[in-house]
């Protein structure tokens, strides 16, 4: 996930590479650890499902990425980067990630909230996102209790950027490939499904315009209250510096 965000408040943690994967074509894995690492992760919130942190170059420059991964024994957090020239991922960070080494030092503030919050009666998740979501996505299946039904629909730059989605009781999901415009495959997709009979509960990410027209969709043809409800923008097409 990437995302700006205002942290001049929040304390800064240095932290090191140790490595570095690449996941997808589109998607590398960058693991820090060190001193600074160890006492980020005891920080409230660090378990917290979709929780992100902001992510700062020794310039300055920031964005906010998801928690994909902590071990507090081992003191590793594992940060996913969509690299660049995809989607929002045209900025300082992800020129970044691309270049990363082993022993390289970054900062990170936080943790903050990923406004995950499952009702306690919900029968049904759905989780809806392009590949900046896609660890938020991640991280929240691995959470859900067993016997819930969890669908999932993942806007992605090709097929070869699937990545594994799991949940105590399996999720569905549905790939969809990126049109022209960034967002659009997922709208539509969205725009025309059948929610799951019984309560449930839905949380939606990626780029601001595509999310906006789903919040509203939701809310007007489903009746879905706010309770029931995430819709978070995390960038915007054509904007370089998108503040939700």
């Amino acid at each position: 996930m990437t995302r700006h965000t205002n942290s001049k408040h929040a304390e800064l943690f240095t932290v090191q590479v140790k490595s570095i994967e690449a996941l997808t074509p589109h998607m590398r894995r960058i693991t820090v650890t060190g001193p600074g690492a160890a006492a980020f992760l005891m920080t409230p919130g660090v378990e917290h499902p979709a929780a992100w942190v902001k992510v700062f170059l020794p310039t300055g420059e920031g964005r906010a990425y998801t928690l994909r991964r902590i071990d507090r024994q081992q003191a590793e957090i594992d940060l996913d980067f969509v690299l660049h020239g995809h989607g929002n991922a045209t900025g300082p960070l992800s020129s970044w990630a691309e270049q990363a080494r082993i022993g390289d030092e970054i900062g990170i503030a936080g943790p903050r909230s990923g406004e995950w919050a499952l009702p306690e009666d919900a029968r049904w998740v759905i989780l809806a996102g392009d590949a900046t979501a896609l660890p938020a996505m991640q991280a929240i299946a691995a959470t859900l209790p067993n016997g819930i039904d969890v669908r999932a629909y993942v806007e992605i730059p090709s097929a070869a950027d699937r990545q594994p989605i799991e949940a105590p009781s399996g999720v569905l999901v549905n790939w969809i490939e990126e049109g022209a415009s960034p967002g659009l495959s997922l709208q539509h997709a969205v725009l025309n499904l059948s929610l799951p009979l019984g309560p449930g509960y839905v949380w939606i990410a990626g780029e601001s315009t595509s999310v906006r027209a789903l919040r509203l969709h939701l809310k007007k043809e489903h009746a879905i209250d706010r309770r029931r409800l995430s819709a978070m923008g995390y960038w915007k097409a054509g904007s370089a510096d998108h503040r939700e």
